[in-house]
């Protein structure tokens, strides 16, 4: 079991233990049909019932985090208002308490835990939990399980299910073409093919939840029993940004021992970011590197050679660098030369860094 976890598509990503294989022959490019089948096979879209009775204990606890201007998702407003006024208030007062109790836990906190369970109506403990309780932000939620027992028989959590899933499922619908597409695009810049584990043993599944009880455009992802878990926050013009699945791409490198004397040079730009008050929550230099290069790859890999687009995703590029990304643009352009040869991003990677002129990038960092 290895895990995962990203706050939101624009925010933080912490290590990562997921690889998508290389090719074994550098520069190798699977045929699309080949590619788009193994997407196929091996992704799936779809609801899910645990994640979305955990949702509606966070809205009834008080998760009030939304990026829309606009305001939250219709299924979430109308669950709210169900919830406001079902949920039995001595339960509702237990659950607001143990929410601000653990004002430090994230939703992916929550949502690990709460996967690590067998599910409604009982919400047991499932085979999985001890390796998953050796991490202290796991344990400190370890009577979630009990909460959500009480919640899922007190709150008409079925009826509320039953009444918006054909919402989940039309957005499912739309949303499934763009993850296969977009994610078999990634797939292919990144030259990479099969799911595997860092130990080289195949993943079972990689499956995307839509999560319309989430604010708009936020995201994170684990892994658990082999199965890489992307919880996506609704958007209001649906695509996929593969943000997800590229750390899992991406973090068997950043991670590698063997380029960390290369990364330590660094540093200083690691700091600067850690200043800015645009960027998430960096834990190491590691993720802070790995975050950077994520992002130039997310917009990279969408360069078709048209002046326009490329246009626009530079002014992304510079826009997300002064948040704070303070290695984005370098990544960005060192990718261009990427491009030009037929190496893995594994392989092509140390040469990355050796390239990394430290004062150059302070120089000409510009907030």
């Amino acid at each position: 079991m290895l895990l995962t976890s990203s706050l939101r598509l624009a925010g933080s990503i912490a290590a990562v233990a997921l690889a998508l294989a290389t090719l074994p022959i550098p520069g190798q490019v699977a045929p699309d049909e080949v590619l788009q089948k193994s997407v196929e096979r091996k992704v799936a879209v779809s609801d899910n019932q645990t994640i979305f009775t955990l949702f509606c204990l966070l809205n009834a606890a008080g998760y009030n985090e939304e990026n829309n201007p606009s305001g939250m998702h219709p299924v979430r407003v109308k669950v709210r208002e169900r919830l406001a006024h079902s949920v039995p208030p001595a339960l509702a007062g237990r659950i607001r308490d143990f929410y601000r109790e653990h004002a430090q836990s994230t939703p992916y906190d929550y949502a690990v835990v709460a996967m690590s369970t067998g599910g409604a109506p009982d919400f047991t403990f499932n085979a999985g939990w001890p390796e998953v309780s050796h991490e202290a932000s796991f344990v400190a939620l370890s009577n979630l399980s009990v909460l959500l027992r009480e919640f899922y028989a007190r709150a008409p959590i079925e009826d509320l299910y039953a009444s918006v899933r054909p919402e989940y499922l039309a957005y499912i619908e739309q949303y499934r073409a763009a993850v296969l597409a977009e994610v078999a695009k990634v797939m292919k810049y990144c030259r990479v093919t099969e799911l595997s584990s860092v130990e080289g043993g195949e993943v079972a599944h990689a499956v995307v939840i839509p999560n319309l009880l989430e604010s708009f455009n936020n995201a994170f992802s684990f892994v658990l029993d082999e199965t890489l878990y992307s919880v996506e926050g609704p958007q209001a013009n649906i695509g996929y940004n593969p943000h997800e699945f590229v750390h899992s791409i991406t973090n068997p490198i950043s991670y590698d021992p063997r380029n960390r004397a290369l990364q330590e040079r660094a540093q200083p730009l690691y700091e600067l970011a850690k200043s800015q008050p645009g960027v998430a929550d960096l834990k190491n230099l590691q993720n802070f590197l790995d975050e950077n290069l994520v992002r130039a790859i997310s917009l990279r890999y969408r360069n078709t050679g048209d002046p326009e687009r490329a246009r626009r995703l530079q002014d992304e590029v510079i826009r997300e660098y002064r948040m704070g990304y303070t290695l984005e643009p370098f990544f960005y352009e060192r990718l261009g030369e990427y491009e030009k040869t037929t190496e893995t991003l594994r392989q092509f990677y140390p040469g990355m860094l050796k390239h990394l002129n430290v004062e150059h990038e302070l120089q000409r960092w510009k907030p």
